[in-house]
């Protein structure tokens, strides 16, 4: 997920790891407005695009992350809804996005895409998920999706249009992080994907799409805190 941005693969000390050697950035987007950032990106070695959202950093992301009114969309799906404040964003910044991401894809045909994201980026790289293949069908079974700390960003009929796409969707889950379980007071909204929680006696449990009673849900409420959401392993 996306923190620092710049446009060569130098950072200290997440661009080190041997698994990232090579990377090459081919586009970063800024859009301070609303605050949205994150980069594209190819690595030859692993044969992997990847389109990186940056997560809540700021003040203004959080504004953005709690604006918890619903937007209808995408347009495609007739009763799909967001949550505002995840889809303001992403929009700003779609018409970059898609394109370069498009681009990326065309010059290197037998990559794979993985859309990536923390936190409020996690929702943004979701909705570019949809986006993406919605708008370009035959490019589908590149894509990939890996999120941490994943709010609850949209209805089921999101959700199950997601599940439905029959592509790799790890929600990541750090012990009793409090984010994937917000907003608690809206029932209309559900998470997707398969959730791969770390749990707090450091066990890993997987849990297929749906039925999350024994990942993270198991948890009760009093032990759900925010010190988990900003520490995920490797990020």
């Amino acid at each position: 997920a996306a923190y620092y941005i710049n446009d060569t693969w130098t950072c200290i000390p997440e661009c080190q790891n041997p698994d990232t050697s090579g990377t090459v950035v081919d586009y970063t987007w800024d859009i301070g407005v609303i605050t949205s950032n994150g980069y594209i990106a190819h690595n030859p070695t692993e044969k992997v695009i990847v389109v990186s959202f940056r997560g809540t950093y700021e003040q203004g992301d959080w504004i953005q992350d709690f604006t918890l009114t619903h937007t209808p969309w995408p347009p495609e799906l007739t009763g799909s809804s967001v949550v505002t404040g995840f889809y303001a964003g992403y929009i700003v910044a779609k018409p970059l996005v898609i394109q370069n991401a498009l681009e990326v894809a065309t010059r290197y045909p037998d990559y794979t895409i993985i859309a990536v994201g923390h936190s409020l980026g996690a929702s943004r790289a979701a909705m570019f998920v949809a986006d993406f293949a919605l708008h370009y069908p035959e490019l589908r079974h590149r894509l990939q999706l890996f999120t941490y700390g994943q709010a609850k960003c949209a209805n089921r009929v999101f959700a199950d249009f997601m599940n439905g796409l029959n592509i790799p969707i790890i929600r990541v889950v750090n012990k009793g992080d409090i984010a994937p379980h917000l907003p608690n007071d809206d029932s209309t909204l559900v998470q997707f994907g398969t959730e791969v929680w770390y749990t707090p006696t450091n066990n890993t449990v997987i849990c297929s799409s749906g039925d999350y009673s024994r990942c993270s849900d198991s948890l009760p409420q009093s032990v759900l805190n925010a010190d988990d959401h900003s520490t995920y392993p490797g990020l």
